[in-house]
């Protein structure tokens, strides 16, 4: 499927977590990233899964705004975009057409990942729903990559997928394409933050090079780019966050379906909420319930439950116990809750 839009023309240890977290080790990557890619470099990405948060992400790299670093940043200059569902794809080229993103051409290989990688990407993003879709994608993308020593490319995985997963893609691409990388980098923001470009970005990677590269792409669709340490790390800090967040969401779906039950008027309870001491992101962001939701427009009560929140509950509950069975069976309630 073609259109005139876009054209495409080791797992480390405890102290690469503490330089990548330091800013002494940005300054010595932007010195040892200068010998891979130059700044204000302009690059070919491929983009992997157009759902609720990758559409929206993949916009965002279409508009390619200048970074705030001016010394670091990129010049998009082909975007190649894949889904499974045409469906997806056609609603992303309708969105950049409306914007009037029409400075190159856009070439998107429906169901055809082989051809993706034979482009020549220099960063391919995934934003997937499950630990086998990023598995099985990083697999096939990176078989056509070991052939080609000519360029480097480098997987950012944005999707929520667990921490074993992360370390397994990162070691499959690096013993499989050794000239490339695997950065997990999953986001935290939802929907609203994929929109406007405010996400903060959890990243595991091996090295500050690779950070000094992913960096300035990261930018233009997210407000926060985080070195968690290694490769692996940024699913961590993912997990961890989406444990807090799923007692955090709890106790909302309590206090609301409370003061329903007690005859108040659920937007005035989640108006008092959020600018009293239970103000979260759970109440003033994604309120689970609908109608505060739909007032608000946010939230996946809004449309339905639709999208990715029951993938995230679902892959947070799993996570949990595998590090620690049966010590958080209480965030499965939020399944039901919802």
């Amino acid at each position: 499927m073609a259109s005139p839009l876009l054209h495409p023309s080791r797992r480390v240890g405890a102290r690469c977590f503490e330089s990548l977290s330091s800013s002494h080790s940005l300054i010595a990557s932007q010195r040892m990233s200068s010998k891979y890619m130059s700044t204000n470099s302009s690059v070919d990405v491929a983009f992997v899964g157009l759902g609720n948060m990758g559409l929206q992400m993949a916009l965002n790299l279409a508009r390619n705004k200048p970074g705030e670093n001016a010394g670091n940043d990129i010049n998009i200059r082909r975007l190649t975009v894949h889904d499974l569902n045409d469906a997806n794809v056609l609603k992303f080229i309708k969105l950049a057409e409306t914007e009037g993103l029409d400075r190159c051409s856009l070439i998107s290989s429906a169901r055809n990942l082989t051809a993706l990688a034979e482009s020549g990407p220099d960063f391919i993003v995934t934003s997937l729903p499950t630990c086998e879709a990023s598995e099985a994608v990083v697999e096939t993308m990176v078989k056509k990559l070991s052939s080609r020593h000519d360029y480097r490319t480098i997987f950012i995985d944005t999707s929520t997928v667990g921490v074993s997963t992360s370390r397994k893609l990162h070691n499959l691409v690096t013993s499989t394409a050794p000239q490339s990388d695997y950065s997990d980098a999953p986001v935290s923001g939802g929907v609203r933050g994929a929109t406007d470009a405010t996400l903060t970005f959890m990243v595991g990677v091996s090295s500050p090079t690779t950070l000094f590269s992913i960096t300035p792409l990261l930018q233009k669709m997210g407000k926060a780019v985080i070195p968690c340490g290694g490769p692996g790390s940024g699913s961590a800090v993912k997990l961890c966050n989406n444990a807090a967040l799923a007692a955090q969401m709890l106790g909302i779906c309590e206090a609301m379906n409370l003061g329903e039950s007690l005859g108040v008027d659920p937007k005035v309870l989640a108006g008092v909420m959020n600018v009293s001491t239970a103000q979260c992101w759970s109440s003033k962001v994604n309120n689970p319930h609908p109608a505060v939701a739909k007032d608000m427009g946010s939230g996946a009560s809004a449309n339905k439950y639709e999208g990715e929140l029951l993938e995230f509950y679902e892959i947070s509950c799993e996570q949990l116990e595998k590090v620690k069975p049966n010590a958080f069976s209480s965030s499965k309630v939020g399944l039901a809750l919802l």
